[in-house]
């Protein structure tokens, strides 16, 4: 990665402020976001399922998609947010 910064600003940095402002709305907002299959990682199980391990990025990238998919978790958990997270692919 030439910028490692470049991901942690945009994804993790950018999710988080998306949560703060979407918990601070007076009726919490219903909230789809975008994941990546990255987070499967050195996941060598194919066809992947949504049940596989998803513990072992494989890159900075995918460690922070999967940041955010449990900063969502958390952020269901304390404050109720209803969050849907869509881990897209390559075709």
């Amino acid at each position: 990665t030439v910028d490692p910064n470049s991901y942690v600003a945009s994804n993790f940095v950018g999710f988080t402020t998306l949560m703060e402002v979407a918990k601070s709305q007076r009726r919490l907002p219903r909230v789809v976001y975008a994941s990546s299959s990255s987070v499967y990682g050195l996941n060598t199980k194919v066809p992947f399922s949504e049940s596989d391990r998803t513990d072992m990025p494989a890159s900075l990238y995918a460690a922070t998609k999967k940041s955010n998919e449990l900063l969502a978790h958390t952020y269901n958990h304390i404050y109720g947010l209803a969050l849907t997270g869509l881990r897209f692919f390559t075709v």
